[in-house]
């Protein structure tokens, strides 16, 4: 059995990343990664300690309780979630009709680095978040024609928890959040302006059978 490579497949990381997490230059990974070479015990545990530090950091966890390590209230990081400056998840879950929103330390740490309390040299906040149109049901069921899409590849396009979330919101039991909603829209941006790009490609190819157009193919990939 090679620890060091399961210590690794554990966190999802590929050499150069894990290799990075170890401060161990790629080369000298690569070896002990695919078996070729035996890695000492002491880098074993060096590796161990850091995948323990990354899933500790990486652990998605609720607003609450991310505000109570912090020691800050709970509604300055609902707010950061808002604008975005905090990156969060959105749990199947619901509290009171509204859909749990998670962190991780990596990402509340960041936020109170870069915007917590400072008045001067802030990152530029994003662009305020969109307002849920009164359709959505209707608009995410034909964005999902148009671009040929499950539930479930919906739902990893955009980062939800999964199709489940997708159905909520086309049966209109729930509605999309802000954060959300945003990264819809770009995918219907994205998706636009790659069928743009292909018909005008299209149309810069030589002409066949005596000047017929050839028909333009659908997107099927974003």
């Amino acid at each position: 059995m090679n620890e060091l490579r399961e210590l690794r497949r554990k966190i999802g990381l590929g050499q150069r990343e894990f290799a990075a997490l170890l401060s161990i230059p790629l080369e000298t990974f690569r070896p002990w990664d695919s078996g070729r070479r035996i890695a000492s015990l002491a880098v074993v545990q060096r590796a161990r300690e850091a995948v323990a530090h990354y899933q500790r950091q990486h652990e998605r966890l609720p607003l609450d309780q991310l505000a109570q390590e912090l020691h800050v209230h709970v509604r300055t990081l609902q707010a950061a979630v808002r604008t975005g400056r905090l990156d969060a998840h959105f749990s199947v879950k619901s509290v009171f009709g509204r859909p749990r929103r998670l962190a991780t330390r990596a990402a509340a740490e960041r936020f109170m680095t870069t915007h917590y309390r400072r008045f001067g040299g802030q990152l530029r906040c994003p662009s305020p978040l969109p307002t849920i149109p009164n359709n959505y049901d209707r608009k995410l069921r034909a964005l999902r024609r148009r671009l040929r899409l499950t539930q479930g590849g919906l739902a990893r396009c955009i980062g939800a928890a999964g199709k489940a979330v997708i159905y909520q919101w086309e049966s209109r039991k729930r509605t999309p959040s802000p954060v959300l909603w945003q990264r819809v829209m770009e995918l219907e941006r994205r998706g636009r302006r790659a069928t743009h790009e292909r018909a005008m490609r299209k149309r810069e190819q030589p002409t066949r059978n005596g000047g017929a157009t050839p028909i333009l193919e659908h997107l099927s990939n974003v």
